[in-house]
C-alpha cells in the first residue's frame, strides 16, 4: 500500500509540474506574441512614413521651381531611401530574432519535459508491537 501510495503522489507531483509547466508556457508565448506584434506594428508604421515622405519628395522634386532645388529633393528622398532600406533590413532582424526567441523558449520547455524523476531513500523507520 505505501508503494502504491508513493507511485500516486510522484504521479500526482509530475502531473502538477507539467500543469505548472505548460501556464508558464502559456504565459510566455502570450507575452513574446504581444511584444512581437507591437515590434511588427511599429516596424511598419515607421516603413509607411518613409514611404509617404519619399512619396511627398518625389512630387516636390517633379514641381520644384529650378534645377538646384530639384537636385537637393532628389538627393534628400535617396537619403530617405536607404534609411527605408534600413528599416526594411531591422524588420527582417527583428522577426527572426522573435522566432529564435520562441524557438529557444519551446527547447527549454522541450528539456523540462524530458527530466525524469528518481526515488531516494532518505531514512527507515523500524518499530515494533508489544
Amino acid at each position: 500500500q505505501i508503494s502504491q501510495l508513493l507511485e500516486r503522489r510522484k504521479s500526482e507531483t509530475l502531473d502538477e509540474l507539467g500543469l505548472r509547466d505548460m501556464n508558464f508556457f502559456g504565459l510566455e508565448m502570450d507575452k513574446m506574441d504581444k511584444w512581437a506584434e507591437d515590434r511588427r506594428t511599429s516596424s511598419r508604421q515607421r516603413i509607411r512614413e518613409l514611404e509617404t515622405e519619399i512619396k511627398n519628395l518625389k512630387r516636390e522634386a517633379r514641381l520644384a521651381a529650378n534645377l538646384p532645388d530639384r537636385l537637393a529633393m532628389e538627393k534628400k528622398r535617396k537619403d530617405v531611401e536607404r534609411t527605408l532600406d534600413e528599416a526594411y533590413k531591422e524588420n527582417d532582424q527583428a522577426a527572426r530574432q522573435i522566432e529564435k526567441q520562441k524557438d529557444d523558449l519551446i527547447d527549454g520547455i522541450e528539456k523540462k519535459m524530458k527530466q525524469g524523476t528518481h526515488l531516494k531513500e532518505l531514512f527507515t523507520i523500524r518499530w515494533k508491537l508489544h
